[in-house]
Order: structure tokens, then sequence, then C-alpha cells
């Protein structure tokens, strides 16, 4: 998810995050200290949830909230304040939550299990959401998307790294099994692995999204949404993207650190 947090105090704004980051690992996160420095990230970027305070300098949360509402109107809001007098106000601008300082991870987990409007709607209609910085993972709708096996998973990951580009059963072979001294034997469960991926992708309505072409396999990234691509093509702010990790579970994804580091 792409999350927005909005808090005049920095102490505040990172125990959020982290306590985020403890019950929904995985996501994307933007830091505004201000009404205005939070109104041009909702602006800007493709924003599923934002955690509104609502005591700040200035404009004030609920300010906020009301702006956003004409801005990006299927945005998630969730106000947290250390006050229970605003709730009434929230309400009224139909808010997802609210949230009372400290917060706790339990609330965390039910604000957003019951959000108001399904996340995702930032992606085109019609694609998967891959996030490749930190651990790769795969969503549909906003959920994770589930594999029979971690090494069709990993298949498919490399394939993303290559941006459409093929692979042949070698190379894929020689990332997914590194260091390994039976070819035959991984040749064989190869074919297993691109046959439950093919079945795990046409499960969830993607089936065309891997490609396969005389023993080379390559994916056509029409059906992605990807945080990878964004960055490289300048779509996302790239301070806020990637902070040094990328697809932290993969040891052959080291050689993409390199890379990215040059877009900088």
């Amino acid at each position: 998810m792409q999350i927005l947090i909005v808090d005049d105090e920095e102490i505040l704004r990172m125990d959020l995050k982290n306590a985020l980051e403890r019950v929904s690992p995985g996501n994307q996160y933007y830091l505004a200290e201000s009404y205005d420095e939070a109104i041009a990230f909702v602006r800007e970027q493709p924003l599923d949830i934002a955690f509104l305070d609502i005591q700040m300098p200035g404009k004030n949360g609920l300010l906020l909230a009301q702006e956003i509402k004409k801005t990006k109107p299927s945005l998630n809001i969730v106000m947290v304040t250390a006050y229970s007098n605003y709730a009434m106000d929230a309400l009224k601008l139909y808010v997802s939550g609210y949230i009372l300082k400290p917060v706790m991870d339990n609330d965390l987990i039910e604000v957003l299990q019951n959000l108001r409007n399904p996340i995702g709607l930032h992606s085109d209609t019609g694609k998967l959401e891959t996030r490749c910085f930190g651990n790769f993972e795969v969503f549909k709708d906003g959920v994770p998307l589930a594999f029979k096996r971690k090494k069709e998973k990993e298949i498919l990951a490399y394939l993303i790294c290559l941006k459409g580009a093929t692979a042949t059963k070698g190379e894929i072979c020689e990332a997914i099994f590194e260091n390994s001294n039976t070819p035959e034997k991984d040749n064989a469960y190869l074919k297993t692995l691109i046959y439950s991926l093919k079945r795990d992708l046409k499960r969830c309505g993607f089936e065309n999204l891997l490609i396969v072409n005389n023993n080379a396999y390559s994916v056509d990234t029409r059906y992605l949404y990807c945080d990878y691509y964004n960055f490289l093509t300048g779509v996302a702010d790239k301070a806020s993207s990637y902070r040094g990790e990328f697809m932290n579970q993969y040891s052959w994804a080291e050689q993409y650190i390199f890379e990215l580091e040059n877009y900088y």
C-alpha cells in the first residue's frame, strides 16, 4: 500500500510508520509535517491511505481531510489524535478510521481490515501490483497473491527484473538454483515450477502475464504496476521509493543495487 503519514512531530511520524510496518510490512511511505507538504503528496503520488494528525500548527488535520476529499475522494483517511472530542467532526467527513494516541497495533489492524474504499485504485485496471523494494510481493486488488511454491514466485521476480526481456531455462536455473551441481534435476524442477506459476496466474486472471516462446520466458509488462519500473521511469519519488533495499529475499537481486543507485 501507498501510505501518507502527516504529523508535525517527527518522532510521532516515525512511531506510526514503525507500527504500520509491524502489522502490515512492505508498504511505501510518504511522511509530511504540514498541510502544504501533505497536499503536495496527495496531488502527486498514488496513495491508498492517509493517516492525519488533527492538531497541527496552521491548518489542522480536519481541514486537510476536507481538502483531500475534494482532491481524491477515494483516498482512505484515518484521523490520529490524542483527543476524543474530534470524533464527531471526523465522522462527518466519512473517514475510514479514528485512532487515539498512543497508537496501538490492534487499532491499526482493525482500521486496515475495515477501510471504507478498496485499495489499489491508483493502479490501472487489469494490472497486478508488484513491489520490488524491500521484499518482493505481488498484489491483486490490494490482496497478496498466494503462490503454491516459493520458487515459482522467485521466477516471477527474476523475470520482472528483466523488464520484458526473455530468459532461457539455463539463465533462470543459474539464478534461482545458485551453486547447484544438478543441472538435469534443476531443469526438470523448473518445468514443474513454470507449470505451477502459469496455473497460479491463471487462477487470478493473469495467465497472459507469462510469455513462453521456444523454451524462453518473459513477462508482458503491460499487465504490471511495478514500483521498480516507476522508479526507473521517474514516476515515483526516488527518495521515498528506494532506500537501498531491493528484493531482499533473493541473493541474485543484489546485482541490481548498483544500477538503482546510479539513478539517484
